[in-house]
């Protein structure tokens, strides 16, 4: 059955939260299949408590969904946090500083498990449209439960929203993370399902972050915990409440297409304490930025061209310029001589500085410049274009900052390490036992 319950929840209250959630479960008839190892992947992406306090999973769901359910089900029970941030950010450290460690202290039973320092195992697939096989950690594969436990927010890489099916960009490495992350996107995340499909959504939805970049935008009080064991139907109803139509949003479409579901909101099954017309009218309250790059008058001059790459270098790149509207906007707000390219543009460029992103951009008309370069990437990384922007552009962005720097490189060098010696040595005991 086709079910999503939303019930009004207006802080972090564990008592309450305890009780939203075990009454999720029982409701949608999932206690008696809580068992053994249980997975749990949230949505950390960042967390900092200056530039991103608002667009992560917070701890105290995460607490109260562990105690739910060790309160149902008196038996012997693991839990599994898996996650990659994918930031070129170690794991470890946006798990530390989302406040997961001190998880461990009330649950000591909960393993955490950055992607970067877990054991992976490549995994086939029999349905894929552009990935043929994935690697992925063993834990999420290993699973007799898998639970999604999303932030609520919207995301302009995405059509404007991420909750459930975008979650499964996360139980990829890097390079895997980013191929395809493109006009492709939607084949991708849907591609995602046939190995991550969680049994139960708990989402994050009191404080919901939204109207700028994934990371780093402003929170807005929604109020809700929102409950499903089915991951499309549960997004319809999130696209509902942000205002979005789900039949503009091509991953919906593409899963509706592939047998995962209806966008049809009159065939699922809501469970609500609070109208959606009232919820849609909390989120209206704010504009959720999802819209062309060059429509946004930043610091710099942007000519978007064709292919327009909502999941790729156009929608990076907006996602670059709302993180200083969100955290730096004094310098969002400052002009530059500098003219940004991507896609294919067929007019004239006239600019002390013309910066072209993406392998497959370029300008057909005349350019004057007095320099010209190229930041490359299909698409181009965050990471690289916040390095690459400052140092060309001279625009420092906020996440441009000493503590991360330190993250993305020695302690991001050491977890690799690790996961390096992990599998090794996993490698070497599969070798033993054959």
């Amino acid at each position: 059955m086709k079910r999503v319950i939303i019930r009004g929840c207006e802080s972090y209250d564990k008592e309450k939260i305890v009780k939203i959630i075990k009454e999720g479960i029982e409701k949608l008839g999932l206690k008696e299949k809580i068992k053994g190892k249980i997975v749990i992947k949230p949505n950390v992406v960042l967390a900092h408590k200056k530039i991103a306090p608002s667009a992560f999973t917070r701890p105290e769901i995460i607490d109260s969904l562990i105690t739910s359910i060790k309160s149902l089900r008196n038996e012997n029970l693991s839990f599994v946090l898996i996650e990659n941030s994918g930031t070129g950010i170690p794991t470890s450290s946006m798990l530390r500083k989302a406040g997961y460690f001190s998880l461990r202290k009330t649950h000591p039973e909960l393993k955490l498990s950055p992607f970067e320092e877990a054991v992976k195992v490549r995994i086939p697939f029999k349905k894929g449209k552009v990935h043929k096989e994935i690697k992925v950690q063993k834990d999420l594969i290993d699973r007799d439960f898998l639970i999604y436990m999303p932030k609520l927010k919207t995301n302009v890489l995405s059509h404007g929203i991420t909750s459930a099916l975008k979650l499964n960009i996360g139980i990829l490495g890097d390079k895997e993370r980013m191929k395809y992350h493109t006009y492709q996107l939607p084949e991708k995340i849907v591609d995602l399902l046939e190995v991550g499909y969680p049994d139960l959504i708990v989402t994050d939805a009191i404080e919901i972050a939204m109207g700028g970049n994934q990371m780093t935008e402003h929170p807005l009080n929604l109020g809700v915990i929102i409950i499903s064991n089915h991951p499309l139907s549960h997004d319809v109803v999130c696209a509902h409440i942000l205002n979005l139509k789900p039949e503009e949003i091509p991953v919906f479409c593409e899963a509706e297409k592939r047998g995962y579901g209806t966008l049809n909101i009159n065939e699922i099954e809501i469970d609500t304490e609070i109208p959606l017309e009232e919820l849609q009218k909390r989120t209206s309250q704010r504009e959720n930025g999802f819209r062309r790059v060059d429509s946004v008058d930043g610091p710099l001059k942007v000519f978007a061209g064709e292919p327009y790459c909502f999941g790729g270098c156009h929608g990076v790149f907006l996602d670059w310029l709302y993180m200083l509207k969100d955290r730096a906007p004094s310098t969002f707000e400052k002009k530059k001589d500098i003219a940004v390219v991507i896609g294919e543009v067929n007019e004239e460029i006239k600019a002390k500085k013309v910066i072209i992103i993406g392998d497959c951009s370029k300008v057909k008309g005349k350019i004057e410049a007095k320099k010209i370069s190229r930041i490359k990437g299909c698409p181009t990384r965050h990471k690289d274009l916040i390095l690459y922007l400052l140092i060309k552009a001279g625009v420092r962005a906020p996440l441009f900052r000493f503590d991360l720097i330190i993250d993305a490189y020695p302690l991001l060098l050491w977890g690799n390490l690790i996961g390096f010696i992990k599998n090794l040595v996993s490698f070497k005991e599969s070798e033993n036992k054959i």
